[in-house]
């Protein structure tokens, strides 16, 4: 007859990867890439993540994304689930040499709130590499959010991507 043994130790987790928001030293609400770094060759097609990092209640977004536009290019872009709903978000995307501006709002809804917050995918953009080099990603001074009452949605910190291509 077997007995059932009990351990009281604690688990022991280490949280080492460096691309969870928790080890990047973002300051909350923040946004960032995910991930971080991409290491791709030429005339590969990549993708990467435009995330909200522990965002206040926002109802909508312009993403404004900087990036080399002689290295990279915007192949299409499409919403995450932060904005979507009962109703899939409305999403306007202007791309012009190394200015990418996503515009995200979700359709007003009678059933349901119409803003959310927390940690999620705003959208995934998906470029073609052109050239050998390093790209840095960036989150432009027109990158804002606006809650349902159309109040700014302060973010405190922004974080920056890098796509390797080699």
């Amino acid at each position: 007859m077997g007995g059932l043994y009990f351990s009281c130790t604690d688990a022991d987790y280490t949280f080492n990867n460096k691309y969870d928001p928790v080890n990047m030293n973002l300051d909350p609400p923040a946004l960032f890439f995910h991930p971080y770094e991409v290491n791709a060759s030429v005339g590969q097609q990549i993708s990467v993540e435009l995330y909200g990092y522990k965002l206040n209640p926002a109802a909508a977004a312009q993403l404004d994304i900087r990036y080399d536009w002689g290295s990279v290019k915007v192949d299409s872009v499409v919403a995450g689930p932060f904005f979507v709903g009962n109703n899939d978000a409305v999403e306007i995307i202007v791309d012009e040499q190394g200015v990418l501006d996503v515009f995200l709002y979700y359709l007003p809804d009678m059933e349901s709130n119409e803003s959310d917050e927390g940690t999620w995918s705003l959208a995934t953009v998906y470029f073609t590499t052109l050239s050998m080099g390093e790209s840095e990603l960036l989150y432009g001074p027109n990158t804002q959010f606006r809650d349902a009452q159309n109040d700014t949605v302060h973010i405190n910190d922004y974080a920056t991507g890098i796509i390797n291509v080699e």
